[in-house]
Order: C-alpha cells, then structure tokens, then sequence
C-alpha cells in the first residue's frame, strides 16, 4: 500500500471522526431542546402587582422578556385578570374557577398555604445556592412549618434617613448607623426649634414597631418574641410612654395643628419638610431613595433604627400548587426575586434606563451587593446591609395571623370621644400616643388578643 493510500485512510478516519462528533452535537442539542418547539414550549403565567391593567413597570417587563431569552423554551405570560387594588379577590376568582398563575406574588403565606394555593417548594430551594445567599432571618421568615411555600421577591429597609447638614447647623453630630435610644431622642429634641424653624421628625406612631427591638436585642418588630407580640412587655410600655412624650412635645411634624403648618413649612407636607430641609430625620424605606439622591441638595445619610438596626419589610412570591411545571415556575420565580443572575440583570438595567429602584435585593451575595452600591450610592445603606442579620422582619405577609393580631381583632375597649367602640389592638396604640389612653391600662389585655390571633393562624396551618 501507497504512503498515498495510507494518508487517504487516516483523512477518511479522521473525518468520519469529526463528523460522528457533529452528529452527536446536534443529537445532543435537539434532545436538549426539542426537535419541535412548539410541542416542547412551555407557557407560564405571571402575576405581580407592578404589572397590570393600569400600569407596567417598564424594568420588570425587561426581566420578564430577558428570563425568556435565557429560556427560549419557556414563554410567560402575564395575568392581567389579577389587579393590584382587588389582588385577593381577583385571586379568588381566578382559584375557583381553576385559572390561577403559575408563579405570583402573595401578601400572606400562611393563609395561601391554608387554602392549598401554594406549592411545597422545599426540595427547589434546598438546590439552589442563591436560596442561602438570603440573610439568615429572611430565609426562615419565609418559612411555613419549616417548609419553603413562597421566596423573598424584595425587601424594603426602614429606618431613619437624617439631614447631616441641619445637625451641623445646630452644633449637634449628626446620628449615624448604630446610635444609642438615648443620643437618637436628644437629637430628635435637638433638632426641634420652630423659631428657626426645623422639626426633629416626621412622626413618633411608628415608635412601637421598632423601639421595643432597639432596647432590647431579642425582641423583634412590635416586640415580637417568637410566639407572639410582646405588647405588656416593659419594652413595648416604655415605647408608646416615648411616642407619646415626642408627639405631645412637638417634636414631631404631625405634632403641629394642620392649620398652624403653613406659617413654619413653605412646602406644607411632611415630606417636602424634609426635602426643603427643615427637619432632622424622617422614618421612611428604600421607596425614599430616588428622593434622596435626585431631590434634595444636603448631605444626608440612613440610619435604620437606633441600637444598630433595621427593619425589613418582605415582598414574597409562591408558585401555584397545581401548576404544570414546578421547575420552570421556580426559575421564573427565582429570576425574578432573589437570585443572583436575576439580581445583576435587574440592576444593570436599573442603571441603563437611569431609574432608581424603589426595593431591594434580599440577597447578600457580593457580585450583586457590589452592583447595587453603584446603582444606590446611598450613604449608610453599606452598614444596614452588613447588619441584616440583626434587622427586625415586619412580620405583614409572611407571619401567620399578623394583619389581625397587630390591627384590627378587636379588644373590646370603647375609645371615648371616637367612632371605637370596640377598639382593635391598633386603635388602642394610636390612641395611647395621640389620645387620653391609658396604654398601661390596656397593655395586658392587648397582648393576649394579638397572641391569641396568631395561635388561631398557626393552628390552621397544623
């Protein structure tokens, strides 16, 4: 045989070789994703209320579009049916007539896992590594029975945004991230003086949600204690006593009469008081942030709460229990909340379209924690986030039994000089801090309602 032939042989052997490889390739590829896409696609619906008749967010429409260039597969269309100001009963609606999203958004876990919308995705989660990129608190407040039946979409972080500039003016160091309850109310008193004029905050209602927890380290938002709201606690008392002092002192901006505003404030409105500069701080969220960093011309920072803390409300999404395709609605669901490539994605369009983001990433994973410091270059924003492992979860939508036991179940009490006359536990605060109650009087009597809803609610989920 010829070196000729020989070299002919191997040519035809190694292109043999090469095309049975390109023959795998493109086997491999039509199994992966379908010789036929139209038999293969799959079609999920998405409701969230940013999204809807009357309004779409132009940011979420781009991450809807972008999951589906990720997942060519996959095509999601969004629920319109569920709107924003009927969300429960258009969701209602749509159970029982057997037409509900794959993946939505929920404003109460525990009652969605009561009446069987939610799917158990525990397994998911247990998979996926973005799952435990979540601070520890926010992914056991996402808990049902230690069960995964919803994820973290969003978090809004409250707590003190300060005018800096205004504390200066006044020879008072400003308040920072980490100051004591004592420094935070000489500086609310300090930054007082309406013949200047300047208010030390907005208002002092919200006192009660966050100062029990800032005195006392195992005390979470409206001094819960793990099994229920610790309302009789010293803790809880001395709080409403301070809200009460600070409004009936004047140190807060709704502490003026309505008529009396206009002759201190030449922008009427709590927060254009801020914005003009004439109050020290002002308890707000993330939803602040554009306001902060495109509307106001002083050195500012945030703060959280007193005692080196926050408070962290959670927007939370589920996936359907009945949905055809588990593991794609958890993708979508993922993507859109709390993962990682989700995140980055959101963030850099975020700084494409040159709009502030209103919520948070709930991850504390570093790519994405870097992107969002050039995306919020908030002051003091940096601190909070390093401590949300010590940040108070507002309970709304992921505690059993909140909405009642921190509102509205009645207590029995008649307010005089008011429309109560079977007060709900919310009631009896406002009215303690604004009022003639006596909130010793009622303390007692408070807690073991607001307990006793949250028992009925756990119980339901047995």
């Amino acid at each position: 045989m010829s070196i000729f032939n020989e070299r002919k042989k191997l040519i035809l052997i190694i292109g043999a070789v090469i095309l049975a490889c390109l023959i795998g390739l493109i086997v491999f590829l039509i199994v992966r994703d379908g010789s036929d896409p139209a038999r293969d696609q799959i079609n999920l619906t998405y409701a969230n209320w940013n999204l809807g008749p009357s309004h779409d967010d132009p940011l979420e429409l781009r991450m809807i579009q972008s999951f589906m260039d990720e997942h060519p597969h996959i095509v999601v269309e969004i629920d319109r049916s569920i709107t924003l100001h009927t969300w429960m009963d258009t969701l209602t609606v749509a159970a029982s007539e057997g037409r509900m999203p794959d993946v939505f958004m929920i404003d109460d876990i525990g009652a969605k896992v009561s009446n069987g919308w939610l799917m158990d995705i525990t397994s998911f989660a247990w998979d996926d590594l973005d799952f435990f990129d979540l601070p520890r608190l926010i992914r056991e407040a996402s808990l049902v029975n230690g069960m995964v039946y919803a994820l973290p979409f969003s978090q809004d972080v409250h707590g003190f945004f300060v005018n800096r500039d205004l504390f200066r003016e006044l020879g008072i160091e400003p308040p920072s991230f980490g100051i004591s309850t004592e420094g935070f109310l000489r500086a609310v008193r300090g930054a007082t003086d309406l013949n200047r004029p300047s208010i030390g905050i907005n208002h002092s209602l919200g006192f009660v949600d966050w100062f029990p927890g800032a005195i006392n380290p195992h005390l979470g938002f409206f001094a819960y204690d793990g099994l229920g709201f610790a309302l009789n606690s010293p803790e809880m008392v001395e709080a409403v006593g301070i809200a009460s002092d600070i409004f009936n002192s004047g140190f807060t901006f709704y502490s003026i009469p309505a008529g009396d505003v206009s002759d201190y404030f030449p922008i009427g409105y709590v927060l254009g008081a801020f914005r003009y500069g004439q109050m020290g701080m002002y308890y707000g969220g993330a939803w602040l942030m554009d306001v902060m960093l495109n509307q106001v011309s002083f050195d500012w920072d945030f703060i959280g709460v007193p005692g080196g803390r926050s408070v962290v409300s959670l927007e939370v999404i589920g996936v359907y229990a009945n949905t055809a395709h588990p593991e794609e609605a958890y993708l979508l669901a993922q993507w859109m909340g709390h993962g990682t490539e989700g995140n980055l994605r959101r963030l850099q369009y975020a700084r494409d379209m040159g709009i502030t983001m209103n919520v948070l990433p709930v991850t504390q994973n570093r790519q994405v924690l870097d992107s969002l410091w050039q995306t919020i270059p908030a002051p003091g924003l940096q601190e909070v986030y390093a401590a949300l492992d010590r940040a108070m979860i507002d309970g709304m939508g992921v505690l059993p039994g909140y909405m009642q036991a921190r509102f509205s179940a009645p207590t029995g009490v008649a307010i005089p000089g008011t429309n109560h006359t079977n007060a709900g536990v919310d009631d009896i605060i406002r009215y303690s801090i604004i009022g003639d109650v006596d909130y010793s009087r009622y303390s007692a009597l408070a807690e073991d309602v607001a307990r006793h809803q949250i028992e009925i609610a756990r119980e339901a989920l047995q």
